[in-house]
C-alpha cells in the first residue's frame, strides 16, 4: 500500500497533473477571489507552454544526461551487463506477445551489443512499476526480444520482481556472483541508478543510452509547444524529485 500511495503522489507532483490541478484551483477561486484565481490560471498556462518547448525541456534534462558520458567501447573485466526495464505493453488484445516500450528497446539493444561482444551474461531487470498490474513483466518481455536479437538464451538472466530502481539493484545482486557490471539505462536515469547499484555493492560501469536533449539550431520552431517536449520536461522533473527523495532517505 505504501508503494501505491507514493506512486500516486509522485504522478500528482509532476506535469501535467500538477499544472492541471493548479489551473483547476484557479477556476474554483475565480468567483470569490478573481485576482488569485486568474494568477493561478496564468501560472498554470505559462508553465504548461514553457515546459512544452524544446529548448526549455533540453535545459531541464541536460544536467541529468551529462552525469556520465556514453560508454566508449566495451570495457574488459565486467561480470555481466544489466539492462533496466523502461516499461512494457500488454498486447494480449491484439493478440500479441508483451512488447517492451521504446525506452526499454533503446536500453536493450545496447545491452545485447555489449553482452555479445564481451561474451558475458545479460541480465534483464524489472517487474512492473505501474499502479495497476498490467499482467506482464518488463524483464520477461526484454529477454524474449534479446533472444530474437541474437543473444543466446543460456546467456540471459531475468529478474522480474522489482518495482523500481532501488529494487532493481537489490534483486539483481542475488543473481550475479561477480561485482563489476555494465549498467545500461536511459541517460537521464543513470545518475540515480548508478548510485543505487553502487550502494548495493556493485562496481558500476555506466552505459547511458537514449539521450533526449540535443543540439538545436536557432529557429522559430523552437517556440512551438509539443507534447514530446512536455514529456521530456516531466521525465526530468520526476527524476529530480526521485533524486531528492532518496537523498533525504540516505539511499544514495
Amino acid at each position: 500500500m505504501g508503494y501505491l500511495i507514493s506512486k500516486i503522489l509522485h504522478y500528482l507532483l509532476i506535469p501535467p497533473a500538477n499544472l492541471l490541478f493548479l489551473m483547476l484551483a484557479g477556476l474554483l477561486l475565480l468567483r470569490r477571489h478573481q485576482r488569485a484565481g486568474r494568477a493561478l490560471l496564468a501560472i498554470g498556462v505559462i508553465f504548461l507552454y514553457l515546459l512544452s518547448l524544446p529548448l526549455v525541456a533540453d535545459i531541464i534534462i541536460r544536467p541529468l544526461e551529462a552525469a556520465y558520458p556514453p560508454l566508449d567501447g566495451p570495457p574488459p573485466g565486467a561480470d555481466a551487463v544489466i539492462v533496466l526495464g523502461g516499461g512494457v505493453r500488454n498486447l494480449s488484445w491484439v493478440p500479441a506477445a508483451p512488447a517492451p516500450s521504446d525506452m526499454a528497446i533503446e536500453r536493450l539493444v545496447k545491452g545485447v551489443e555489449l553482452a555479445r561482444k564481451l561474451h558475458i551474461p545479460l541480465v534483464t531487470s524489472g517487474g512492473t512499476g505501474e499502479i495497476g498490474d498490467p499482467g506482464v513483466h518488463e524483464a520477461d518481455a526484454m529477454a524474449a526480444v534479446a533472444a530474437r536479437l541474437g543473444m543466446p538464451r543460456k546467456g540471459i538472466l531475468t529478474e522480474s520482481r522489482s518495482r523500481n530502481t532501488l529494487e532493481n539493484a537489490r534483486e539483481t545482486r542475488n543473481l550475479i556472483t561477480g561485482r563489476t557490471v555494465i549498467l545500461v539505462t536511459s541517460a537521464f536515469h543513470m545518475k540515480r541508478a548508478a548510485a543505487m547499484f553502487a550502494k548495493a555493492g556493485f562496481e558500476v560501469i555506466p552505459a547511458p543510452v537514449g539521450h533526449r536533449s540535443q543540439t538545436r539550431p536557432i529557429s522559430p520552431a523552437n517556440l512551438l509547444p509539443e507534447t514530446g517536449h512536455l514529456l521530456t520536461s516531466s521525465i526530468a522533473i520526476s527524476e529530480y524529485l526521485s533524486l531528492a527523495w532518496y537523498s533525504l532517505r540516505g539511499v544514495i
